[in-house]
């Protein structure tokens, strides 16, 4: 099956900014290794030279304590093609004046007849056009598909919101769409109320390495009935990922005794996180490991008993799926993606995003449960992350938008 992947953004090794998301990369490079031709056009966004001017003495002045991965990065301003794993990348830069504005209907013309010279000199015709992220991909996707008479997908991620889909005349567009996705079942849910999908929206689950998959197909020896918990958290140490929330709870409910907890990262609040914790007199008990190679995580995974990662603006977090696959009791957002794929008290836990006394009730609820209790929801979080491989999660979402339907699980 030919393959036409439309994204804002896509993996690149010269990329700077850490809070890129690597999703559509490894949907296309599973597609790949199943046999499929996939060509991804990253419609990145083009402002004029200032910005970058702007952007890059932000960079050149910034300290720890200031985050600038999400300021703008002149890699994605010029035309270039590469090869991502036998997927076929090209940059098409669109240009736009206003940051989180529209682009003019000539702008998207343009690209739309770009996209076709490009797919046409390389005789690439595809049987499915999917998008990822509204502007410009939404608009684009059905125009597309019309050309070529292909099936017409497009995913959600975080811009779902009501507010979102006013500004960009989204029910306009989505009544074009022939299969509608989303990252979330809770964000399904929230958009049905003011979107016109005709159909249960599919929920475009991303996956774990096949390696982790085969590498930690069986459980480790826990000792489940110690005292002391051993804590894990993962993440970019940014405000909205609330580690803070995570330090402030544990000294609460815990005090210095009878806790451990790893925090896996680096990034602006870094400092911040450390003087926290030497304030509420648990320095001793809260190690900040700095950034970890993905291997190396897995590994301190392996060894601790909860995972918590309870932020804000959470749309899917991997890390989850690869927590539950060690068999830790994982803490999630209920709001943060996992929902649906975590169901709160059988294979681990959802607590309101930043809530501090709600996480603290969470952890009330994993000290008191008894070993037994513990090594069940252990078992059933792995066996639900050996059905979120890189190669499952990529079948289901190709079988759902090719229009043969979602299969099941297993």
């Amino acid at each position: 099956m030919n393959i036409l992947v439309l994204a804002s953004e896509y993996p690149h090794e010269k990329d700077r900014n850490a809070d890129r998301t690597k999703v559509v990369g490894s949907f296309a490079r599973a597609w790949v290794k199943q046999g499929h031709r996939v060509v991804v056009i990253v419609n990145s966004t083009k402002f004029p030279a200032p910005y970058y001017f702007v952007g890059n003495r932000l960079k050149s002045l910034t300290s720890r304590s200031f985050d600038v991965s999400q300021t703008p990065d002149t890699l994605w301003t010029k035309r270039f093609g590469y090869d991502d794993f036998g997927v076929a990348v090209e940059n098409l830069p669109i240009k736009k004046y206003i940051p989180h504005g529209r682009f003019s209907a000539a702008a998207l013309k343009k690209q739309t007849d770009a996209i076709i010279d490009i797919l046409d000199s390389s005789g690439f015709r595809p049987d499915v056009v999917t998008g990822h992220w509204v502007n410009p991909q939404l608009m684009l996707v059905p125009e597309l598909a019309r050309h070529y008479g292909a099936r017409s997908a497009f995913v959600f991620h975080a811009d779902y919101t009501e507010s979102i889909c006013k500004k960009f005349d989204v029910p306009k567009y989505i009544k074009e769409i022939d299969r509608v996705c989303f990252r979330s079942r809770s964000a399904s849910q929230e958009a049905k109320r003011y979107l016109p999908v005709s159909e249960e929206p599919f929920v475009a689950a991303s996956g774990i390495p096949d390696s982790f998959i085969e590498k930690y197909r069986e459980l480790p020896e826990r000792c489940f009935d110690e005292e002391k918990l051993r804590l894990i958290t993962a993440a970019r140490l940014v405000e909205y990922k609330k580690i803070d929330t995570i330090i402030e709870a544990s000294a609460e409910l815990f005090g210095s005794a009878d806790f451990e907890l790893d925090i896996a990262g680096d990034g602006p609040q870094r400092v911040n996180l450390e003087a926290l914790a030497k304030s509420r007199g648990v320095s001793g008990n809260v190690h900040l490991l700095g950034q970890l190679q993905r291997e190396e995580l897995q590994e301190r995974m392996r060894e601790s008993d909860v995972f918590v990662l309870i932020s804000k603006r959470e749309t899917f977090g991997l890390v989850y799926i690869e927590a539950m696959l060690h068999g830790c009791i994982v803490i999630a957002s209920k709001y943060g993606g996992v929902d649906g794929i975590i169901e709160d008290s059988r294979n681990g836990f959802l607590c309101e995003e930043g809530n501090k006394s709600a996480l603290i009730q969470t952890l009330k609820k994993v000290k008191s449960m008894s070993a037994a209790e513990r090594r069940q929801m252990s078992d059933a979080a792995h066996e639900t992350a050996l059905r979120y491989s890189d190669t499952l999660a990529a079948r289901r979402y190709l079988d759902y938008i090719s229009g043969n339907g979602a299969p099941a699980d297993d």
